[in-house]
């Protein structure tokens, strides 16, 4: 990997702190892990296409996204964070999930574009190791009905849909 600029050096090292925390959290890797990469633009394109103003914004750019959102969204309350109880704060989520199924795959983008499949519980452990640095992430189901995002300049997230 010595023949990688310094942002990939950064983007994988926000990979394997993810496969640390997996590790060292015991994650049952059937309930997360990281998406076969030859699903990434399928989905990532899905994702923007549904909920980004790709006609204003036709390149896909995943460092701030949330702020190509469409205007035509509906968005929740925001949910802040002082960053001082960053677990208090990812177990909000449950708050912007519209259904509460326990075995409902979802999708987590992270920094770095890292895209991963899991479970809100096996997610939830994820985030709240992860630390309160990490600049934004989106998490989704599978049918792309919402988006929760979250944003490290606002220091918020919220759920986004199309009403």
């Amino acid at each position: 990997m010595n023949h990688l600029t310094a942002s990939e050096k950064i983007r994988y090292e926000m990979r394997n702190e993810i496969e640390q925390i997996i590790k060292e959290q015991n994650i049952d890797r059937m309930k997360f892990h990281e998406t076969k990469k030859d699903r990434y633009e399928q989905i990532i394109c899905k994702l923007y296409y549904t909920f980004f103003d790709y006609e204003k914004y036709p390149k896909i750019q995943l460092p701030y996204m949330w702020t190509r959102f469409r205007d035509t969204l509906a968005f929740t309350q925001p949910i802040w964070t002082d960053w001082n109880n960053w677990e208090e704060y990812i177990n909000c989520i449950d708050s912007l999930i519209p259904e509460k199924i326990s075995t409902l795959p979802y999708y987590l983008l992270v920094d770095g574009g890292w895209l991963y499949d899991g479970i809100l519980s096996e997610i939830k452990k994820v985030l709240q190791v992860y630390p309160d640095s990490m600049e934004d992430f989106y998490l989704f189901p599978r049918d792309y009905k919402w988006l929760i995002n979250h944003c490290d300049d606002g220091a918020c997230m919220y759920r986004v849909w199309k009403p």
